[in-house]
C-alpha cells in the first residue's frame, strides 16, 4: 500500500520493505465500481448503501480485522453513519464484533471524512470516493473538494497509507471520468 504513494507522490524515492506475505487475496487494493449511482447534494446514496453492505459483511466475517471507513466529505460520512446505524439493529454478529474490540479498549471501527483520518490506522480501510455524475448529467463534475487544492495530494497520501492490510475503494466514477489537462496542468491530487 505504501508503494502506491511512493510511486504517485514521491517519485519512487522512498525505500520500502518487501512484503513477507504470499496471501494476496486479503492484501492490497480492491476497487468496486458502483454503476448508475448519482452524486447529489454532496452525497452518493447508492455508494453509501454498497459501503454499508460491505462493512456489515466485513464485521460478520472478519472479526480479527479492524476497519475504518473514509469518505470525501462530511455529508457522505453522516449518510453512511446513519445507514449503518439503521442496518445493524438486531444484528448480533455486528454487535459481537463491536463489543469484542470495545472490550480491548481499541478504536476498531469508525467512519471519518478525509480531513479527519490523519493518525488513524486500521487493518482494512474502505474508501467511499463519493463524487460522481449528478442526475441527468453524463460527465462527472471535476470539483473534488480539498483534493483539488494545491496540496490535496497529501490528504490522499495520508489516506492511502493508513491501512495495514487492504484498501477497498468504492466509486461511481472510473479513472476515465477524471479529466487530466496535460497542457494547462492538473493538480497532483486530481491526477
Amino acid at each position: 500500500l505504501i508503494n502506491f504513494s511512493n510511486n504517485q507522490f514521491y517519485d519512487d524515492t522512498l525505500n520500502i520493505f518487501p512484503s513477507p506475505s504470499t496471501k494476496p487475496d486479503n492484501l492490497g487494493i480492491k476497487f468496486k465500481y458502483i454503476k448508475d449511482a448519482v452524486y447529489i447534494d454532496r452525497k452518493n446514496e447508492r455508494e453509501a448503501d454498497e459501503v454499508v453492505k460491505a462493512v456489515i459483511a466485513h464485521m460478520e466475517n472478519n472479526i480479527k480485522e479492524s476497519l475504518l471507513v473514509a469518505t470525501m466529505n462530511t455529508n457522505q460520512r453522516e449518510l453512511i453513519q446513519e445507514k449503518f446505524n439503521m442496518a445493524i439493529e438486531g444484528n448480533s454478529k455486528v454487535q459481537f464484533y463491536l463489543n469484542k474490540w470495545e472490550k480491548q479498549n481499541t478504536d476498531v471501527f469508525s467512519i471519518k471524512n478525509l480531513e479527519n483520518v490523519q493518525g488513524d490506522e486500521r487493518d482494512v480501510i474502505f474508501i467511499s470516493f463519493t463524487y460522481g455524475k449528478p442526475p441527468g448529467v453524463t460527465k462527472v463534475m471535476q470539483g473534488f473538494g480539498p483534493i483539488n487544492f494545491p496540496n490535496g495530494w497529501r490528504r490522499l497520501n495520508v489516506l492511502y497509507t493508513r491501512a495495514r492490510k487492504r484498501i477497498e475503494a468504492f466509486s461511481s466514477m472510473k479513472a476515465s471520468d477524471i479529466i487530466i489537462d496535460e497542457e494547462r496542468g492538473t493538480n497532483k491530487g486530481r491526477a
